[in-house]
């Protein structure tokens, strides 16, 4: 039986109860009516994943479908996505993904018979996305939403790109989209430059292992639906897409998959939208998606990912833990490090064991130079937790010196959604080191004996708390 997104929930309702709702009255996923009741779970520091069970489309109508949102709303959901069945560290996580994407596993290609994305497929005039339910998230979006996969390869390369892209409802069979510049840009360019479209298909819906890995910080030369396979433990199945046959393999146990072209030579206007930094982001000019041809399972569970909120940043998970592979590299010592959970999307937080003066900027710098979402590091030593600000405040009190510990970097590629930059990338960033010195006595930290700590277990003299 391959990994799919029922057998997920499944294991999530067995393993982690709690940590999935289900709501049974019909919402309207356009009207800002599932991302309403999440807001409120989050304000109460809730995360769980939601199962919406009767969802409308775009023209008010009830659909077979259902919509799970939430599913990257902590560490426990991201933990079962990779296999883990009890709760685990940032460290452990970070260290289990890297494993598993670090063992590729070739795809395996079923028929389309064989392929549960395909019990429904829809072409030609039968096209209309209306039917579908599409999302609006935030407040001042441009438009309806779907935030799913897409799976492209290069025009001359059979090597396949799955990476987080969103598409906006234009219209029947037309999408707008923006793509960072990474993989996927770079080979719509190359098709443009030939003057032909980049095939590819949107997968809403799919085991998390396979979002999460489409997250991951890997190169041109890695096939990302191998990598894939690494993340889920087993062989990514694939299948022969209705617009452009073996031209164009797509995940067989998909809930939904929507083929089309991005449009060579003509562009659109795509946004508002409300990003990962918290900020509803402007309205661009991006890329056209033209639909060719829609699959999928006839009661498909729609991944909807919550835009400008904690699901967001949580679903960069790979990118976290790509950064922390880089940063040990660099500093072998290093014990943790919190970019998520950092209080900001543009911080990262690292914890070290320091051995000699000037490893805690090796290790930011590493950090910078791994991804340009950090523009702002704090380095602490190991007896603080990176994902406790209170005690990263603490450290930043008591073991800072702005004038001897703080490093300012001028001129520095930034991100382009960073609404502080004044210019459209480059900008400036910092380091701040709160270890403690090695070079000069310094006082010990106030705690109690960790013996006595040890051996009055706080549940035999306060059993009832």
């Amino acid at each position: 039986m391959s990994r799919d997104l029922r057998g997920w929930i499944e294991e999530v309702e067995l393993k982690a109860p709690g940590e999935l709702l289900r709501v049974k009255r019909s919402v309207a996923p356009d009207r800002f009516e599932p991302t309403a009741l999440l807001e409120q779970l989050e304000d109460r520091g809730e995360y769980p994943a939601v199962l919406f069970e009767r969802i409308t489309n775009l023209k008010g109508e009830p659909t077979p479908f259902m919509a799970l949102m939430n599913v990257f709303g902590n560490p426990r959901k991201i933990g079962l996505a990779m296999g883990l069945a009890e709760p685990a560290g940032r460290a452990e996580l970070f260290q289990t993904y890297l494993r598993r994407a670090a063992q590729p596993r070739k795809v395996q290609v079923v028929a389309p018979g064989e392929a549960p994305a395909k019990e429904v497929v829809v072409r030609g005039r039968d096209l209309d996305l209306a039917a579908l339910p599409f999302f609006r998230h935030n407040y001042m979006e441009g438009g309806p939403y779907f935030t799913g996969i897409v799976g492209a390869r290069a025009l001359d390369s059979q090597r396949y790109n799955i990476s987080w892209n969103r598409m906006m409802y234009l219209d029947a069979t037309h999408m707008a989209t923006y793509m960072s510049p990474r993989h996927l840009w770079s080979h719509f360019y190359e098709a443009e430059e030939q003057g032909q479209a980049l095939p590819g298909a949107l997968v809403l819906g799919h085991h998390p292992g396979f979002h999460l890995a489409s997250a991951a910080l890997t190169t041109l030369n890695d096939d990302e639906y191998e990598v894939a396979g690494g993340v889920l433990g087993e062989p990514l199945r694939v299948t022969p897409s209705e617009a452009y046959g073996e031209a164009l393999l797509v995940p067989a146990d998909a809930e939904v998959l929507i083929e089309g072209e991005i449009v060579p030579h003509r562009r659109t206007i795509e946004g508002p939208y409300g990003e990962f930094t918290g900020y509803t982001g402007p309205e661009r000019l991006s890329w056209l998606f033209e639909v060719k041809a829609l699959s999928m399972r006839r009661d498909a569970i729609f991944i909807e990912i919550f835009g400008s909120h904690r699901d967001n940043m949580a679903a960069h998970f790979p990118i976290e833990a790509h950064i922390y592979d880089r940063v040990r590299h660099a500093v072998p010592t290093v014990k943790d490090l919190c970019w998520i959970e950092s209080g900001g999307p543009h911080n990262l937080i690292i914890s070290i064991k320091k051995r000699i003066e000037g490893e805690p900027l090796r290790a930011a710098m590493a950090a910078i130079a791994a991804s340009n979402f950090i523009k702002h590091v704090i380095v602490v030593d190991e007896d603080i937790d990176p994902g406790d600000l209170r005690e990263v405040s603490w450290a930043l009190a008591t073991r800072f010196q702005a004038e001897d510990d703080l490093t300012v970097l001028k001129g520095m590629q930034g991100h382009v959604l960073d609404p502080s930059l004044r210019h459209e990338i480059r900008g400036s960033g910092m380091v701040l080191d709160c270890t403690v010195p090695l070079d000069r006595p310094y006082p010990r930290r106030a705690r109690v004996p960790k013996d006595v700590r040890e051996r009055m277990p706080l549940g035999e003299y306060l059993p009832d708390r």
